[in-house]
Protein backbone atom coordinates (compact mmCIF):
# COMPACT_ATOMS: atom_id res chain seq x y z
CA UNK A 1 0.00 0.00 0.00
CA UNK A 2 1.32 3.55 -0.73
CA UNK A 3 3.08 5.17 1.88
CA UNK A 4 0.47 8.02 1.86
CA UNK A 5 -2.71 5.70 1.79
CA UNK A 6 -1.13 3.72 4.30
CA UNK A 7 -0.53 6.68 6.61
CA UNK A 8 -4.26 7.60 6.07
CA UNK A 9 -5.58 4.38 7.03
CA UNK A 10 -3.55 3.92 10.24
CA UNK A 11 -4.43 7.77 10.93
CA UNK A 12 -7.73 6.52 10.64
CA UNK A 13 -8.01 3.42 12.72
CA UNK A 14 -6.26 5.64 15.21
CA UNK A 15 -8.72 7.78 15.26
CA UNK A 16 -11.32 5.29 15.41
CA UNK A 17 -10.03 3.51 18.79
CA UNK A 18 -9.91 7.28 20.51
CA UNK A 19 -13.31 8.50 19.58
CA UNK A 20 -15.22 5.78 17.20
CA UNK A 21 -16.04 5.10 13.80
CA UNK A 22 -19.27 7.19 13.80
CA UNK A 23 -17.48 9.91 15.88
CA UNK A 24 -14.46 10.39 13.81
CA UNK A 25 -14.60 12.66 10.22
CA UNK A 26 -12.03 13.18 7.91
CA UNK A 27 -10.93 16.12 9.33
CA UNK A 28 -10.11 14.60 12.35
CA UNK A 29 -7.93 11.71 10.11
CA UNK A 30 -6.39 14.73 8.28
CA UNK A 31 -5.16 16.42 11.25
CA UNK A 32 -4.13 12.43 12.73
CA UNK A 33 -2.19 11.60 9.42
CA UNK A 34 -0.51 15.52 9.36
CA UNK A 35 -2.27 16.06 6.07
CA UNK A 36 -4.28 17.83 3.68
CA UNK A 37 -8.16 17.13 2.96
CA UNK A 38 -6.52 17.08 -0.66
CA UNK A 39 -4.34 14.42 -0.43
CA UNK A 40 -7.00 12.39 1.23
CA UNK A 41 -8.93 12.98 -1.45
CA UNK A 42 -6.14 11.87 -3.75
CA UNK A 43 -6.22 8.33 -2.74
CA UNK A 44 -9.77 8.61 -1.44
CA UNK A 45 -13.29 9.37 -3.52
CA UNK A 46 -14.91 9.24 -0.60
CA UNK A 47 -15.25 8.02 3.67
CA UNK A 48 -16.76 5.05 2.54
CA UNK A 49 -13.45 4.34 0.38
CA UNK A 50 -11.19 4.83 3.23
CA UNK A 51 -13.46 2.38 5.24
CA UNK A 52 -13.20 0.10 2.24
CA UNK A 53 -9.19 0.46 2.33
CA UNK A 54 -8.61 -0.47 5.87
CA UNK A 55 -11.42 -3.70 5.76
CA UNK A 56 -8.72 -4.55 3.05
CA UNK A 57 -5.54 -3.68 5.02
CA UNK A 58 -7.20 -5.67 8.03
CA UNK A 59 -7.67 -8.77 5.75
CA UNK A 60 -4.28 -8.63 4.80
CA UNK A 61 -3.20 -8.84 7.80
CA UNK A 62 -5.32 -11.47 9.06
CA UNK A 63 -4.82 -14.14 6.15
CA UNK A 64 -1.04 -13.20 6.40
CA UNK A 65 -1.53 -14.26 10.10
CA UNK A 66 -3.47 -17.59 10.39
CA UNK A 67 -1.03 -19.55 8.44
CA UNK A 68 0.08 -22.46 10.21
CA UNK A 69 1.82 -25.91 9.12
CA UNK A 70 0.74 -27.56 12.18
CA UNK A 71 -2.52 -27.35 14.21
CA UNK A 72 -1.11 -26.01 16.85
CA UNK A 73 0.89 -23.23 14.81
CA UNK A 74 -2.81 -22.41 13.47
CA UNK A 75 -4.12 -22.51 16.37
CA UNK A 76 -1.78 -20.53 18.08
CA UNK A 77 -1.82 -17.91 15.41
CA UNK A 78 -5.35 -17.37 15.77
CA UNK A 79 -5.18 -16.71 19.45
CA UNK A 80 -2.80 -14.20 18.92
CA UNK A 81 -5.15 -12.71 16.17
CA UNK A 82 -7.84 -12.64 18.65
CA UNK A 83 -5.34 -10.99 21.00
CA UNK A 84 -3.93 -8.44 18.14
CA UNK A 85 -8.19 -7.65 17.63
CA UNK A 86 -8.32 -7.33 21.61
CA UNK A 87 -6.00 -3.96 20.58
CA UNK A 88 -8.65 -2.46 18.55
CA UNK A 89 -11.45 -0.93 20.34
CA UNK A 90 -13.17 0.15 17.15
CA UNK A 91 -13.03 -2.97 15.35
CA UNK A 92 -16.59 -4.46 16.54
CA UNK A 93 -18.04 -0.79 15.91
CA UNK A 94 -16.22 -0.73 12.22
CA UNK A 95 -17.94 -3.95 11.74
CA UNK A 96 -21.24 -2.98 12.19
CA UNK A 97 -21.13 0.27 10.59
CA UNK A 98 -19.43 -1.60 7.35
CA UNK A 99 -23.10 -3.04 7.32
CA UNK A 100 -24.52 0.36 6.79
CA UNK A 101 -22.70 0.21 2.98
CA UNK A 102 -23.54 -2.76 0.39
CA UNK A 103 -19.83 -2.18 -1.15
CA UNK A 104 -18.43 -2.86 2.39
CA UNK A 105 -21.20 -5.92 3.24
CA UNK A 106 -20.11 -7.74 0.06
CA UNK A 107 -16.50 -7.21 0.50
CA UNK A 108 -16.91 -8.60 4.06
CA UNK A 109 -18.63 -11.40 2.68
CA UNK A 110 -16.29 -12.16 -0.14
CA UNK A 111 -13.53 -11.78 2.66
CA UNK A 112 -15.21 -14.07 5.23
CA UNK A 113 -15.68 -16.91 2.41
CA UNK A 114 -11.71 -16.45 1.45
CA UNK A 115 -11.00 -17.20 5.10
CA UNK A 116 -13.02 -19.97 5.36
CA UNK A 117 -11.34 -21.81 2.17
CA UNK A 118 -8.00 -20.85 3.87
CA UNK A 119 -9.05 -22.67 6.97
CA UNK A 120 -10.50 -25.51 5.55
CA UNK A 121 -7.72 -26.11 3.55
CA UNK A 122 -5.52 -25.68 6.34
CA UNK A 123 -7.43 -28.65 8.44
CA UNK A 124 -7.21 -30.50 5.16
CA UNK A 125 -4.06 -30.96 5.28
CA UNK A 126 -3.89 -31.56 9.62
CA UNK A 127 -6.52 -34.33 8.61
CA UNK A 128 -4.10 -35.80 6.29
CA UNK A 129 -1.11 -35.99 8.28
CA UNK A 130 -3.89 -37.39 11.32
CA UNK A 131 -3.11 -34.59 13.62
CA UNK A 132 -6.95 -33.72 13.92
CA UNK A 133 -10.36 -36.12 13.20
CA UNK A 134 -12.76 -33.44 13.08
CA UNK A 135 -16.23 -34.50 14.22
CA UNK A 136 -17.90 -32.73 10.93
CA UNK A 137 -17.05 -32.17 7.21
CA UNK A 138 -14.09 -30.05 6.28
CA UNK A 139 -16.45 -27.04 5.34
CA UNK A 140 -18.71 -27.46 8.88
CA UNK A 141 -15.47 -27.76 10.86
CA UNK A 142 -13.71 -24.60 9.11
CA UNK A 143 -17.52 -22.39 10.19
CA UNK A 144 -17.17 -23.94 13.92
CA UNK A 145 -13.69 -22.43 14.06
CA UNK A 146 -14.83 -19.16 12.85
CA UNK A 147 -17.64 -19.15 14.98
CA UNK A 148 -15.92 -20.22 17.96
CA UNK A 149 -13.32 -17.60 17.02
CA UNK A 150 -15.79 -14.21 16.80
CA UNK A 151 -18.06 -15.50 19.26
CA UNK A 152 -14.80 -15.39 21.98
CA UNK A 153 -13.78 -11.99 20.22
CA UNK A 154 -17.50 -10.87 21.72
CA UNK A 155 -17.27 -12.70 24.93
CA UNK A 156 -14.38 -10.38 25.64
CA UNK A 157 -16.04 -7.69 25.34
CA UNK A 158 -19.06 -8.69 28.60
CA UNK A 159 -16.50 -10.58 30.89
CA UNK A 160 -13.18 -8.69 30.92
CA UNK A 161 -11.40 -11.47 31.77
CA UNK A 162 -8.79 -11.64 28.77
CA UNK A 163 -6.38 -15.38 30.16
CA UNK A 164 -9.32 -17.00 30.42
CA UNK A 165 -10.96 -15.92 27.56
CA UNK A 166 -7.80 -17.05 25.56
CA UNK A 167 -7.28 -20.52 27.50
CA UNK A 168 -11.29 -20.95 26.45
CA UNK A 169 -10.51 -20.35 22.97
CA UNK A 170 -7.70 -22.52 22.33
CA UNK A 171 -9.88 -25.38 24.11
CA UNK A 172 -12.72 -24.93 22.22
CA UNK A 173 -11.07 -25.07 18.77
CA UNK A 174 -9.07 -28.34 19.51
CA UNK A 175 -12.63 -29.61 20.53
CA UNK A 176 -13.68 -28.40 17.37
CA UNK A 177 -11.27 -29.85 15.30
CA UNK A 178 -10.60 -33.20 16.93
CA UNK A 179 -7.43 -32.38 18.19
CA UNK A 180 -5.44 -35.62 18.26
CA UNK A 181 -3.52 -33.83 21.04
CA UNK A 182 -6.33 -33.37 23.19
CA UNK A 183 -7.59 -36.37 22.37
CA UNK A 184 -4.26 -37.90 23.89
CA UNK A 185 -4.55 -36.24 26.71
CA UNK A 186 -8.30 -37.27 27.90
CA UNK A 187 -8.47 -39.73 30.73
CA UNK A 188 -10.23 -43.26 29.71
CA UNK A 189 -13.56 -43.21 31.08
Amino acid sequence: MESQRLRFCEAAMACFSRKGVAASNLNDICEEAGLSMGALYKHFSSREDLLEAILQLRSERRNAMLRGETWLDLRSALVNYWRELQGLPFWREFQGVSDWSEQLRKLRLQQARLILMQIQTQLEGYMARGEINPPFDLARTAQLVSIIFDGSSTGIRSSGELHIMLEDLAAYLDFAVGSREVQSKRRPG
